[in-house]
């Protein structure tokens, strides 16, 4: 069911199938967003975060930026990025490298 709009909707789904069920949880969306236990006790077996992630990031670039523009300053100690070994380890920068070397004059 698509975007049911009430937890006593949500309640029902459950209850009617036999199988196990996934709820779509979108923040600011239709459908109610309920807690993982809550959930859980509807008879819900998995929960979809849609966008999270990507609503989370837009919220953090917006204040980032917004600090930059500020402060005209932005560096590791604001807590506002993450560390530039961070970023080096979530890109597998060591790994790249490595290839890089590996292939090098290979041609």
């Amino acid at each position: 069911m698509e975007a049911p709009e009430s937890a006593e909707l949500m309640r029902n789904i459950p209850q009617r199938l036999s199988a196990p069920q996934v709820v779509n949880v979108v923040v600011g969306g239709k459908t109610p967003v309920l807690g993982q236990k809550e959930l859980a006790a509807m008879g819900f077996a998995l929960v979809l975060y849609a966008n999270v992630a990507l609503q989370g990031a837009i919220a953090g670039m917006q204040l980032a930026l917004k600090h930059l523009k500020t402060t005209g300053r932005m560096d590791e100690a604001s807590a506002m990025v993450a560390s530039f070994a961070e970023r080096q380890r979530l890109v597998k920068k060591p790994w790249f490298d490595e290839l890089g070397n590996k292939y090098a004059g290979s041609e």
